[in-house]
C-alpha cells in the first residue's frame, strides 16, 4: 500500500520559491512566472486600460525586481500583492513619464509652460519618494489594507510598518525633503 506525499498549499509553495529566488534559482523563478504571470497581466491591462503589450512590459520589470531583491512571504496572497503592486507602481511610472513627456512636447509644439495642477502637485511629491514608499503608501492607502496585514505581507512588524508610514506622510507634508 502506497500512501502519496500530501501535496504542498498555496502558502507553503509561496514560502518555498521566494526563499529560493532569494538564494538565486532560476528555475524558481520560472516557477512563479508560470503560475502567476496571467493574472498579473490581466490585472495590469484591466487596471490602466492598456493594451496586453504594455501590461507585458511592466511584468517584466516586476519579474527584473522580484530577481534582484525578492520579498520573503509565507503567503500565497503576499506574494501576489507584492507582484501586483510592483507592477503597478512599475505601470504608474511608466504613464507618468509619458504624461510629462506629451506634455513638454505639447508646450515646446505651442510655445506654452505647461500647467500647474493639484494632480502635477501630487506627483511631485511622490516622485520624490522611493518605489518602496510609494508601494507602502499604495497597500495602506489605495489598497486599504491594514497595518498588521502590510506588515505580514513585507516580514516586517506592525510597529515598523506604522512608524515608516508616519515619517513618509510627515515628509510629505513638509513638502517631501528628507
Amino acid at each position: 500500500m502506497t500512501t502519496d506525499a500530501p501535496s504542498e498549499s498555496d502558502d507553503e509553495w509561496a514560502a518555498r520559491v521566494t526563499r529560493a529566488v532569494r538564494s538565486g534559482s532560476r528555475e524558481a523563478l520560472a516557477e512563479i512566472y508560470d503560475r502567476c504571470a496571467e493574472g498579473i497581466v490581466s490585472a495590469i491591462a484591466r487596471i490602466t486600460r492598456r493594451d496586453e503589450s504594455f501590461a507585458l512590459d511592466c511584468l517584466q520589470e516586476m519579474f527584473m525586481r522580484l530577481a534582484a531583491n525578492p520579498p520573503i512571504v509565507d503567503a500565497h496572497a503576499a506574494l501576489l500583492v507584492w507582484m501586483r503592486v510592483t507592477a503597478l507602481n512599475v505601470a504608474r511610472t511608466t504613464i507618468v513619464a509619458e504624461s510629462r513627456r506629451e506634455r513638454r512636447e505639447r508646450s515646446r509644439l505651442l510655445g506654452t509652460p505647461a500647467a500647474d495642477s493639484a494632480d502635477e502637485a501630487v506627483e511631485s511629491l511622490l516622485a520624490r519618494l522611493d518605489a518602496e514608499e510609494v508601494a507602502l503608501l499604495r497597500l495602506r492607502h489605495v489598497e486599504g489594507m491594514r497595518v498588521k496585514a502590510i506588515a505580514r505581507a513585507l516580514g516586517a512588524t506592525p510597529h515598523a510598518v506604522e512608524s515608516a508610514l508616519r515619517r513618509i506622510v510627515a515628509r510629505l507634508r513638509d513638502g517631501g525633503v528628507s
